[in-house]
C-alpha cells in the first residue's frame, strides 16, 4: 500500500483529478421534504433546482443567495462529476458552485445531486442535474458547427498529419465544438506525437490523449497557452496528498509551489507547507479532494489555513512537524512564471563555486522582462553555474525559449541553428537561430557558461524540452537529473477564431522542431541522466518518491533532492551510498519512502551560503500570450 499519493492538478499535460464528497447522513432530510426551499436557509436560487446536461458533458455554475456561512457537496460518491469553484461559503450572501460533468460514455441516462446546507437550517437545498444518455437537437448549436467548419477547413490546410486527416469522412455539424477535435484526432494513426499515451503511474494509464485544442478566450483552464499577468485566486500551485498520522486517516495537502506575489503567499505559505485543515475542518481521505480542487481553483473567499511545516530539530537529526495556521483572502496577483532564484556560495569562499539556480515554470511572453532582470543579476553575480529548474515547466513561447538559451549558450553560439520548424504544407525548414532578435523587448544577456544542469519532470514538456534539444544540438553540456520528460516535440501556431459573438483559442499541431544534428526523436519523452522518480507504479524504486513535489522549501537540499544531486554534480561530491549509483542511473536503490511524518535529516549539510536574488520590480500589461507561436488575425479559412 502506498504511503505516498501524487495528486496532479491539471496542467497542460494532466487531466484534473475527479473527486466526490461524502453523502449526507440518513438523518439530514431534503430541501423542503421534496426539493423545495422551505426551511434551508437559501432565500433564493438564480439556478432551477433540477437540471438537464449534455450527454457530452459540461460545465454548470448553480447560484444562489444563503442566509448564513453554508457548505456544499454531490450527495452521491461518483466518478464522473466533481464540485469546485464555491464562492461565499463563509458567510451569508450570494453564493455559487460549479459542477463539471465528464461525457457520458454508458449509453444510460445518469444523475447526481448537489447538496447546499446553510448554519443553523434544518433542511438542505438539493439540485438534481441528469445527464441524458444520447445527443439531442440542442447538443449541437450554429455556434458549435460554425467552429466546427472553421476548424476543419484549416486543419485541411495547415494540420502537420493532414495527409490521413483528409480522408477522414467529417461531419461538422454532429457535435459540440469541444468534442470535434477528440473526436476526429484521437482516432488517427499517423498523428501519434499529437499527445500520447498516459503513463503507468497515471490513473488514466493507457488512455489517449491529444494536444490540438480548442477553448473560449479568457478561460483559465490552460496552462502555456493563455496566461494573463494577473490572476486572481490564492496563489498556490499544485499540490501532492500524504498521510500524516500513523493511523492512516489524517491526510495532507503538500504544496507545491507558490506564487511570489499571491495572497498565498503574503499570508505565510510557501512551497513544501503542509495543509492539514481548512475553515476548521481536518482533512481526510473522504474530503481531502473537494478542499484541493476548492483552494486550487478559488477566485474568491477568505480561507482559514491550518498547516504544517518541517522544523529542524538538531538534537535528534530529523524533522518535526510544527502546527502553524493563517488565513488567506483570494485576490489578484502576479502570476510571475520565475517561482524563485537564488545564489549558491561556500562560505567564507569568495573564490569558490558561485551557483545560479532558478525555477521558471513557463515560456511566458508577458514576464520575458521579468526573465531579462533575473538572468542579469546571475550575470553580475559572475556565476559559475546554473541549475535550471524546468520540473513544472509545460512549455510555452518559442522566441522565449531560445532567448533563455541563448543566455545559457552565449554569444560565442550566436548564428548557430536553435531550432528548425517543419511544417506539412511546404515540408520545407525554417531556422530560428540562436541569439535571435524577435522583439520581445529584452537585451541579450551571456551568462559565460560553459554547462547548465536542467532538473526535469513529466511535466516538463514542449519548449523546455526544445532548450535541452537545441543546446544538445551545438554540443553544448546539458546535464539533466530527474524524471522522463512528456515529450512534445511538435508545436501549435495559436488562431483566434470568432463565431456567435465569442472569441474562441484554436491550436492545432502544426509543426515539428528538429535541433541543429537534425533530432527530434523524443516524442516519448527525455530520459534524465540521473533518474530520481522511473515513473512507474511503485515509489520503492526511486531516489526520490515525492518527485517532482516536496515536504520542504526549495532551498532546504534535505527536501530538493534533485538540487541536492545537482549541487554534488557541480562540487564532485558523492550524493548518496555508492549502492544507491549505478553507471546508468536507472534501477536506482532507493532510500525509505518519505511519508510526511517521517523525514529525517540526511547528514550530507554542505557548508553553503544560500542568498536569494531580487523579485523584478515589474507590473507588465495584461495579455494572452505563451503559445509557441501566436497569429493574432482570425483564420476565416
Amino acid at each position: 500500500m502506498r504511503t505516498i499519493q501524487n495528486i496532479f492538478l491539471r496542467t497542460a499535460l494532466c487531466i484534473m483529478c475527479v473527486f466526490a464528497s461524502t453523502a449526507c447522513s440518513e438523518d439530514e432530510e431534503g430541501a423542503g421534504g421534496g426539493g423545495g426551499l422551505d426551511n434551508t436557509g437559501i432565500t433564493e436560487s438564480a439556478t432551477e433546482l433540477e437540471q438537464t446536461v449534455s450527454v457530452y458533458g459540461e460545465t454548470n455554475t448553480l447560484s444562489f443567495t444563503a442566509a448564513a456561512a453554508w457548505t456544499a457537496a454531490l450527495a452521491e460518491t461518483v466518478d464522473w462529476a466533481k464540485i469546485s469553484g464555491t464562492t461565499g461559503n463563509t458567510a451569508a450572501g450570494k453564493g455559487s458552485v460549479r459542477v463539471t460533468v465528464e461525457k457520458n460514455t454508458t449509453g444510460k441516462e445518469r444523475t447526481v445531486s448537489v447538496n447546499i446546507k446553510v448554519e443553523g437550517y434544518t433542511n438542505i437545498a438539493t439540485y438534481k442535474i441528469t445527464q441524458s444518455a444520447t445527443a439531442s437537437g440542442a447538443d449541437v448549436s450554429t455556434t458549435d458547427m460554425e467552429l466546427n467548419e472553421k476548424m476543419h477547413n484549416y486543419l485541411k490546410e495547415h494540420y502537420l498529419f493532414k495527409d490521413e486527416y483528409n480522408t477522414l469522412t467529417v461531419a461538422t455539424d454532429k457535435c459540440p465544438y469541444g468534442e470535434f477535435l477528440n473526436q476526429y484526432l484521437s482516432g488517427m494513426k499517423t498523428n501519434a506525437e499529437d499527445g500520447g499515451i498516459y503513463r503507468e503511474y497515471s490513473s488514466y494509464a493507457g488512455e489517449r490523449y491529444i494536444y490540438s485544442y480548442i477553448e473560449k478566450a479568457g478561460s483559465a483552464t490552460r496552462g502555456a497557452s493563455t496566461r494573463a499577468t494577473t490572476v486572481s485566486g490564492l496563489g498556490l500551485g499544485t499540490f501532492f496528498s500524504s498521510y500524516i498520522d500513523n493511523a492512516y486517516t489524517k491526510i495532507g495537502l503538500a504544496i507545491g509551489y507558490v506564487y511570489e506575489d499571491s495572497p498565498a503567499a503574503k499570508a505565510g505559505l510557501r512551497r513544501g507547507d503542509v495543509i492539514s485543515g481548512v475553515n476548521g475542518v481536518t482533512l481526510n481521505k473522504n474530503n481531502y479532494n473537494s478542499y484541493m480542487q476548492e483552494l486550487f481553483y478559488a477566485t474568491g473567499g477568505t480561507y482559514k489555513i491550518d498547516y504544517l511545516r518541517h522544523e529542524p530539530n538538531e538534537a535528534l537529526k530529523k524533522y518535526d512537524l510544527i502546527p502553524y495556521e493563517t488565513e488567506v483572502t483570494a485576490a489578484s496577483y502576479i502570476n510571475s512564471p520565475i517561482l524563485t532564484s537564488y545564489i549558491i556560495s561556500e562560505k567564507d569562499k569568495p573564490e569558490g563555486y558561485k551557483i545560479g539556480y532558478m525555477v521558471y515554470q513557463a515560456f511566458d511572453l508577458n514576464f520575458t522582462k521579468e526573465l531579462e532582470f533575473t538572468l542579469n543579476q546571475l550575470k553580475e553575480a559572475k556565476i559559475t553555474d546554473l541549475i535550471l529548474d524546468l520540473r513544472y515547466n509545460y512549455g510555452g513561447s518559442v522566441p522565449v525559449s531560445c532567448y533563455l538559451s541563448s543566455a545559457i549558450a552565449g554569444t560565442a553560439n550566436n548564428g548557430k541553428v536553435f531550432t528548425s520548424l517543419e511544417r506539412s504544407t511546404t515540408k520545407q525548414r525554417e531556422d530560428i537561430k540562436f541569439g535571435t532578435d524577435y522583439e520581445l523587448g529584452v537585451s541579450p544577456v551571456d551568462l559565460g557558461l560553459n554547462r547548465v544542469i536542467v532538473i526535469m519532470s513529466e511535466e516538463t514538456a514542449s519548449s523546455s524540452e526544445l532548450l535541452i534539444s537545441s543546446l544538445k544540438g551545438i554540443d553544448f553540456d546539458v546535464y539533466t537529473v530527474g524524471s522522463k520528460s512528456e515529450g512534445k516535440n511538435v508545436g501549435m501556431e495559436v488562431q483566434t477564431l470568432t463565431a456567435g459573438g465569442g472569441t474562441y483559442e484554436f491550436a492545432p499541431i502544426t509543426f515539428r522542431t528538429y535541433n541543429a544534428k537534425n533530432w527530434c526523436d523524443y516524442a516519448d519523452g527525455m530520459m534524465p541522466d540521473v533518474v530520481m522518480n522511473n515513473q512507474n507504479t511503485s515509489y520503492k524504486d526511486d531516489i526520490d518518491n515525492l518527485f517532482p513535489y516536496a515536504f520542504g522549501d526549495w532551498t532546504n537540499m534535505d527536501f530538493n533532492l534533485p538540487l541536492w544531486y545537482s549541487f554534488c554534480k557541480i562540487t564532485g561530491q558523492n550524493p548518496a551510498p555508492e549502492e544507491q549509483l549505478t553507471a546508468t542511473a536507472i534501477n536506482l536503490k532507493a532510500p525509505a519512502t518519505r511519508a510526511a511524518s517521517t523525514i529525517e535529516r540526511t547528514g550530507y549539510r554542505p557548508d553553503i551560503n544560500i542568498v536569494p536574488l531580487k523579485s523584478a520590480p515589474l507590473k507588465r500589461p495584461l495579455g494572452t500570450f505563451g503559445s509557441l507561436i501566436y497569429n493574432q488575425a482570425e483564420t476565416e479559412k
